[in-house]
């Protein structure tokens, strides 16, 4: 967990991070309760891997939505 920590602080030292794209507070909240709620470790499990296909998702959109603009330039 650490290296990944590290990873996106040296990502994010680097590059503007574009709030339109980043998981809201709402949608995190409601994520870890889920979480918190889980009564067993594979549901827990299957939670924080949902949460990683959504920020792969958003990450997709928000890349797309980079090379958009720029074509555009």
């Amino acid at each position: 967990m650490e290296s990944i920590k590290k990873y996106a602080e040296r990502f994010f030292a680097k590059t503007r991070k574009n709030k339109e794209y980043g998981l809201s507070f709402d949608e995190m909240e409601q994520s870890m309760k889920e979480v918190f709620a889980a009564h067993d470790a594979n549901g827990a499990f299957k939670v924080v891997a949902t949460l990683f296909d959504f920020g792969y998702a958003k990450g997709y959109r928000a890349a797309l939505a980079e090379m958009k603009k720029s074509s555009n330039a």
